[in-house]
């Protein structure tokens, strides 16, 4: 009996030390493709670094494969339930989380353009209501609220709770969100080191909002509407410069 707790407690261990890896190799391609992506906005380096942060992301995506396969089908299909008591706490939390949040962007806008309007040079007018006018609203926008849910999935579902769970346990919350932030942002590095560090910084608010309501709908609502409000007042496009 004792060998074989001896053998067993070695392959725990084992396979411990290999999702550990995971999660390295997971936060060594994304801060690669962040500190390339500001070497680029900053110094003006050669474009040719994005095929290298293109390999990077692909090989970092297939490193989550078997992580997924080792989280049972109901901790994947819990968070998508939908009854009344979820969706009246994601309305009534959801909308006035949007009116806090809304207005502070509202306000953030009107103040870099009243001290700082040089950061906002590409951000005109002061809201973009026109890509919302049929005829000019594009594929993107269509298919926003899909793209907010499957992301809010993908960070809060299969990231934030995959990792923490399955991967360094619940007392170590904060290892898992900021490995999720990370991947999260360098995941948008097309749009640019600006909306990068916008990713991750809206990464680290959603997941609070999910840690606080353990509703998935929550963000969705929030992730949607505050998405559509940033890209009106086109706060992605933001100019930061230390020259």
């Amino acid at each position: 009996m004792g060998a074989n707790e001896g053998t067993i407690t070695a392959i725990e261990s084992k396979k411990q030390y290999s999702e550990y890896l995971f999660i390295a190799y997971l936060s060594y391609m994304s801060l690669y493709i962040i500190c390339i992506s500001a070497i680029e906005h900053f110094f003006n380096e050669n474009p040719i670094y994005k095929i290298g942060n293109y390999i990077a992301l692909i090989l970092a995506i297939f490193t989550l494969v078997p992580l997924i396969r080792k989280v049972p089908t109901d901790f994947l299909i819990q968070p998508l339930i939908i009854n009344k008591k979820r969706i009246s706490c994601a309305l009534t939390h959801g909308l006035i989380i949007c009116l806090v949040f809304g207005g502070a962007m509202i306000l953030l806008k009107y103040l870099l353009l009243k001290f700082a309007p040089e950061t906002l040079v590409r951000c005109q007018p002061f809201f973009y209501t026109a890509r919302l006018m049929p005829g000019k609203i594009t594929s993107n926008t269509l298919i926003y609220p899909f793209t907010a849910f499957w992301q809010e999935y993908f960070m809060n579902v299969m990231g934030y709770d995959g990792m923490r769970t399955l991967l360094v346990g619940n007392h170590k919350k904060h290892k898992a969100v900021s490995m999720v932030a990370l991947f999260f942002g360098a995941m948008h590095f097309t749009y640019g080191f600006t909306m990068i560090l916008l990713t991750m910084l809206f990464v680290l608010f959603m997941n609070n909002i999910y840690r606080r309501t353990h509703n998935l709908w929550v963000c969705c609502l929030v992730h949607i509407i505050l998405g559509q409000l940033l890209f009106t007042l086109q706060l992605q496009k933001i100019t930061i410069s230390v020259f």
